[in-house]
């Protein structure tokens, strides 16, 4: 049971979860008569930004010995790596803008994803809240509010995630990564944050 929620700990790092969002995305039928150069860019390009870049200065900080491991369990380790994760989805941000040219409202989910990696980092000063269930909550509130500007039906697919999420939760706790209210809290951040950011375009 522990190398099976070791093994979902991996699979949704946080490093990796962005991609998953876009791979759905960019599957849907209003973006099927894209070329599908665009679909490869727009995947490739996300994971350039959201993973290989974030987790450059890890591996560096790693090698330095600042850094424990991947998974950065302590939370005084977690501020540079955040502040560089920071950088990385400002930089996907301007991405999904100038060369995707994505609507405005759903590109701004990217200052979503930004706001809330700027808050969990704030919040870690105080308190060791869960950077895996804040990717998770934000991939909930991108697929759920890129439906609700696209309006289309995801109901399905966002059970799915919700259980998943409660998964990855689990994961965290029984590995004692995190207490349940961290979990939760770290949830609710990222898709409050990526949700709601939607609405300012609407």
């Amino acid at each position: 049971m522990k190398l099976f929620l070791k093994i979902i700990s991996i699979i949704f790092q946080p490093l990796f979860v962005t991609t998953y969002g876009i791979i759905w995305m960019v599957n849907l039928e209003v973006f099927s008569i894209l070329p599908i150069q665009w679909h490869v860019l727009a995947i490739v390009g996300t994971f350039i930004f959201t993973c290989v870049m974030p987790v450059i200065p890890i591996y560096v900080l790693i090698r330095k010995g600042e850094v424990s491991d991947m998974f950065i369990r302590s939370k005084e380790e977690r501020t540079l790596p955040y502040f560089f994760s920071i950088l990385s989805y400002t930089f996907w941000t301007v991405f999904l803008l100038k060369t995707l040219h994505l609507p405005l409202n759903i590109a701004i989910m990217g200052f979503g994803s930004i706001l809330s990696l700027i808050l969990v980092m704030l919040i870690n000063f105080k308190w060791k809240i869960s950077a895996h269930l804040c990717s998770m909550g934000a991939l909930v509130g991108f697929v759920s509010g890129v439906s609700y500007v696209l309006a289309i039906n995801s109901l399905i697919f966002i059970v799915i995630l919700l259980c998943l999420s409660a998964l990855v939760a689990l994961s965290r706790i029984e590995l004692k990564a995190h207490s349940p209210l961290q979990t939760f809290a770290g949830f609710t951040v990222g898709f409050l944050c990526v949700f709601l950011s939607c609405f300012f375009m609407v």
